[in-house]
């Protein structure tokens, strides 16, 4: 069973994640990343759809089954961590956005670590939480 938000129209939210090769940790970064994403624009924690080990081009049953929810209105709004998850293939990828969007779904892209708030370039591992070195006086 899927959890409807309780601050959003339009259905639970889901999270798709797609790996090739086969990826024995299973995208959990992407997976904890993107769920913290989803509940901090309001939404309740969302099902996860993976299709690990699977190539683009080929079958990608859990793409289906989410597909299929989005349609049914179960299921509005979909986070993946960038399109590529659909395909390598921009056009492709890009056409499986669309044809959720269709469906009736969102798809939500997980923002860029390397952009500050204001879209501009930042250092990669530069941390926009950190004031400054801590210092003891003692």
């Amino acid at each position: 069973m899927i959890a409807t938000s309780l601050h959003r129209p339009g259905g639970a939210a889901a999270v798709y994640l797609r790996c090739f090769p086969f990826d024995s940790w299973g995208m959990a970064g992407h997976e904890e990343a993107l769920r913290a994403y989803a509940r901090g624009l309001g939404f309740c924690d969302p099902h996860v759809f993976l299709d690990n080990g699977r190539p683009s081009g080929g079958e990608l049953p859990q793409l289906a089954r989410m597909e299929s929810l989005v349609a049914s209105g179960h299921c509005g709004a979909v986070f993946v961590p960038g399109l590529w998850v659909f395909s390598m293939d921009d056009a492709a990828a890009g056409a499986v956005a669309e044809r959720l969007r269709r469906l009736g779904g969102r798809v939500w892209e997980m923002p860029s670590p390397r952009l500050d708030g204001g879209g501009r370039s930042r250092a990669a591992g530069a941390d926009p939480w950190r004031r400054g070195p801590s210092v003891l006086v003692g």
